[in-house]
């Protein structure tokens, strides 16, 4: 371990001493560490930072006190595997406010990353699916990402960036600091960055927190209001390879003992290892795996989660350090949820709750400590939200709605009805003739209902998530769903080539089932 990193893991692990020891007071102070003047100067001292290239960065007068932001962003990290990263509950849940329905409207890696850069869904931003015709990093327009449209910010981007991107990638423009992943991509252990640094026999997530730290404070020193994206690998499975190369995510030694005895929740869910009445779109795979499969997979995803719970510890101590926790919002979310044998599920790019589902939280000025949010946001709302609150104009038409207002604890209207779609890899040889090249699924998630459509073959899924919080029993061909049906495929064609506000419509209540719906 390099002294660099070796400081960067002391200053972590005294945050998570102080964190124990009751040192630190947001609730009273109102900000989002609130560190006591003796904590503050412990961290102070033990805090070196890492080299980055900044050449980049440009200098301010310190006249812009629009905030800054942080997003923190994981790789397939289902909403109930927050439950066990206690410092980030403790230094966000705790202290800001949990969106309990955050939505990845598109859940897979490559077009979630392209909604969180760009503000759209994948019909206007061109990233359908990771791979093939349709998806990866060739995909997106990178001259038109918030990069290049956060005025008077210094922009940077560490981690994890679209499928794709290698070492023979150009630089993205607008970003001021800019060293994403470029060498096996998904390998834990043997890894390389856009700047140049290459590792073996390292561990990613240490790698990505040096970094972040060290830009952080390059950041803040500028004197100009700023953007981080520090974006994990974890808990996404080690691919060192090739596709059919997927293994346990990877952790540190130190957390192999974390979950010990813990059985994975999708072991117990009434969904385990179950098929569904009525059946799935065959876009929608059933891969049966025995229990000892998934818990093995479980717990390598939340042991390689603890690593990423010190480095957002590790964050909040460096705001501290260099004077901007007051003035900064930090984002905690994932790409994409996770199947982990629910209906016979494995992996994502499903459109069921588990795959959907993300977690969501937010710190910064103004918002409550220990609030929470049911409004049924989504990534793309999170692009809006900070061009809101860094009073940014967009030079393009986003897709999503600021929620803001809910930051503050305020109400504010909402659409009624979320677009939600997949993607499918290209093969010319056989999709040649498809009319809908590229898609998977589309649909739309409501209050109760979760609906969707296989645009090519016209294969249906509906879910009354009311009466069937399980998801085990679609209804699509049900008659007594008939108007229920109907109604959300014409929402469907609706949304699927919406932009802009279009794409956040309250269309109305869905009518009810007729007659008596089974339970």
């Amino acid at each position: 371990m390099s002294p660099v990193s070796r400081r960067v893991r002391t200053l972590c692990a005294l945050l998570c001493a102080l964190l124990c020891a009751g040192a630190i007071v947001g609730a009273a102070t109102g900000r989002p560490t609130g560190l006591t003047p003796d904590a503050e100067a412990a961290l102070v001292s033990a805090y070196r930072p890492a080299g980055v290239d900044t050449s980049a960065v440009q200098t301010g007068t310190g006249a812009d006190t629009r905030p800054n932001f942080i997003v923190v962003l994981t790789d397939d990290m289902r909403a109930d595997d927050l439950q066990y990263m206690p410092l980030t509950q403790a230094l966000m849940a705790d202290r800001g406010i949990t969106f309990t329905d955050a939505i990845s409207p598109h859940p897979l890696c490559c077009p979630a990353r392209a909604e969180l850069l760009t503000g759209q869904y994948a019909q206007n931003n061109g990233v359908q699916h990771n791979e093939s015709k349709y998806g990866g990093y060739k995909r997106l327009d990178s001259s038109t990402t918030l990069a290049t449209w956060f005025s008077g910010y210094n922009t940077a981007l560490i981690g994890k960036h679209a499928n794709g991107y290698d070492r023979n990638s150009p630089r993205d423009p607008g970003w001021n600091i800019w060293d994403p992943l470029t060498r096996n991509r998904a390998d834990y252990i043997n890894f390389g960055f856009f700047g140049g640094d290459v590792f073996t026999d390292d561990y990613v997530t240490n790698r990505i927190e040096e970094k972040s730290n060290a830009t952080l404070q390059s950041l803040a020193a500028a004197d100009r209001p700023f953007l981080l994206y520090s974006n994990h690998l974890a808990p996404h499975e080690r691919q060192p390879s090739g596709p059919n190369s997927l293994e346990p995510a990877v952790y540190e030694d130190r957390d192999a003992g974390f979950a010990a005895g813990v059985e994975a929740p999708s072991l117990n869910a009434r969904s385990w290892n179950r098929k569904v009445n009525g059946g799935l779109p065959h876009k929608m795979k059933e891969k049966p795996k025995p229990r000892s499969y998934v818990q093995t997979r479980w717990q390598a995803r939340v042991r390689s989660l603890q690593s990423v719970d010190r480095a957002v510890a590790s964050l909040f101590a460096t705001l501290e350090v260099t004077g901007e926790a007051d003035n900064t919002y930090v984002f905690f979310t994932s790409d994409n949820g996770f199947s982990l044998g629910e209906r016979r599920l494995q992996h994502k790019n499903n459109l069921v709750e588990e795959g959907l589902r993300v977690p969501l939280l937010v710190v910064g000025p103004g918002i409550a400590p220990g609030s929470t949010c049911d409004l049924p946001v989504t990534l793309v709302d999170i692009v809006a939200t900070l061009a809101d609150l860094g009073d940014v104009e967009p030079a393009i038409t986003i897709d999503g709605a600021s929620f803001a207002p809910a930051l503050a604890g305020l109400e504010q209207p909402w659409r009624d009805t979320t677009l939600i779609q997949t993607g499918d890899k290209y093969n010319p040889s056989k999709d040649r003739r498809l009319k809908h090249k590229g898609w998977g699924l589309r649909g739309v998630r409501t209050e109760r209902y979760t609906y969707a459509v296989d645009p090519n073959t016209g294969e249906r899924m509906l879910f009354d998530r009311k009466l069937d919080p399980w998801e085990l029993r679609n209804v699509a061909a049900r008659r007594s769903y008939a108007p229920v049906a109907a109604e959300l495929d014409r929402r469907t064609y609706k949304l699927a080539e919406c932009t802009g506000r279009r794409c956040n419509r309250v269309f109305g209540p869905v009518p009810r089932p007729k007659a008596r719906a089974s339970r």
